[in-house]
């Protein structure tokens, strides 16, 4: 259907906000907890919610699968990439993360092209090199330290792009509840063994937090999961881009971090490739139904 790419967008749009939240959150609990805590926190809370809905919306086959290898390996690779974020988070201004991480649709385009054999045409590369574009303008190489949180959070980067296009191939089979709660469940399992339970539990401040992340978590990953089951990875992913002048105005009301005109510039490139994305893939589709 014709609205499916703009429906697949909004998705993928309430997906970025999601994020944003997280990452505001996750920033307010790095200075005090490591990344496998916050995803211990993040995971447990995460299943405590995710389970009562699932049950009460599909049953029983929402909490059951018959592809636990499928799950298991897409959140392997999912959970290193969530760690890179959150690491990315700790140590690095929010900015410079989230235009890290805006690689990922990059990534995510080649990967749907070569194992989803999803159509490239020549416009939709040019747009999605115009995003990125407007990335490098923000960024500027050579401004982001080359240190270790910046090659941590580019790992991330692909790792959640190759995590997405297996939600993709997934959501053939699978529901959206139920990849999210395997999601929840088998991150828990990865959380408990990195951290032992050698953790040290939020303070009363800090549970707010806690919950944005778990609730963000929940409502990013089931956007996410509807917005690729409703239209084509290469069409939806560079909605992400969308959260590198959020979190860089994010960063500049709750931190005090600077905004030049370069990240102003940059955005401007970035929120007119994503819709020109959208809108390019919505008129091949009318095109098809007539």
């Amino acid at each position: 259907m014709p609205n499916n790419t703009l429906r697949g967008a909004l998705w993928m749009l309430g997906a970025v906000a999601s994020f944003a939240c997280m990452q505001i959150a996750g920033r307010e609990l790095s200075g005090e907890h490591d990344p496998f805590a916050i995803l211990l926190f993040r995971s447990l809370i995460g299943l405590a919610l995710i389970t009562p809905i699932a049950i009460a919306f599909g049953g029983a086959k929402n909490v059951t699968t018959r592809r636990p290898i499928g799950h298991c390996v897409r959140n392997s690779i999912h959970f290193i990439g969530q760690f890179g974020w959150f690491y990315g988070i700790a140590f690095l201004p929010m900015a410079d993360v989230t235009a890290l991480t805006s690689s990922t649709p990059l990534f995510g385009v080649a990967l749907a092209v070569i194992f989803m054999g999803e159509f490239l045409s020549l416009r939709r590369f040019t747009i999605i090199l115009v995003g990125f574009l407007g990335v490098l303008i923000v960024i500027r190489p050579g401004v982001v330290p080359l240190e270790l949180a910046t090659g941590v959070t580019v790992l991330g980067a692909f790792c959640y792009a190759v995590s997405i296009i297996m939600v993709k191939a997934l959501t053939r089979t699978e529901p959206p509840l139920r990849i999210v709660f395997f999601m929840m469940l088998i991150q828990l399992i990865f959380a408990l063994a990195c951290t032992n339970l050698q953790i040290a539990l939020p303070a009363e401040e800090e549970w707010p937090f806690v919950i944005l992340v778990a609730i963000g978590g929940l409502t990013a990953h089931y956007s996410m999961a509807r917005s690729v089951q409703l239209a084509d990875a290469s069409v939806v992913m560079p909605v992400n881009f969308l959260q590198l002048p959020l979190m860089a105005l994010a960063g500049f009301a709750f931190y005090g971090e600077h905004i030049d005109p370069y990240t102003l510039g940059g955005g401007a490139l970035i929120l007119a490739a994503t819709y020109l994305n959208i809108t390019s893939a919505k008129k091949r589709q009318l095109k098809a139904v007539d």
